[in-house]
């Protein structure tokens, strides 16, 4: 995994982070995210993809899901339509 990814990553897991990127559907779409776990729902032991932490799909190579915290929901983003990110809080 590259350096930036990997900070970002890190990054995701202390604060909030703003990221910028474009969306399969190409709108431009920027998200305040986390991996914080005090933001993060319990997990539920439902079969559902968006209500279960699946490590296998958040660590893959293309993408990413982070928690959306305005949505307060799951969204991924694909590493290669990330534009930028900031860092928000901590």
């Amino acid at each position: 995994m590259e350096m930036g990814k990997l900070d970002l990553i890190q990054q995701l897991f202390e604060n909030i982070v703003t990221v910028n990127f474009i969306k399969v559907n190409g709108e431009e779409r920027i998200m305040k995210c986390t991996l914080r776990e005090d933001y993060l729902p319990e997990r539920l032991e439902i079969e559902s993809k968006d209500l279960i932490w699946d490590d296998k799909k958040n660590m893959s190579k293309e993408s990413l899901s982070v928690w959306d915290v305005e949505a307060e929901g799951w969204r991924s983003f694909r590493w290669n339509n990330l534009k930028e990110y900031n860092i928000e809080s901590a």
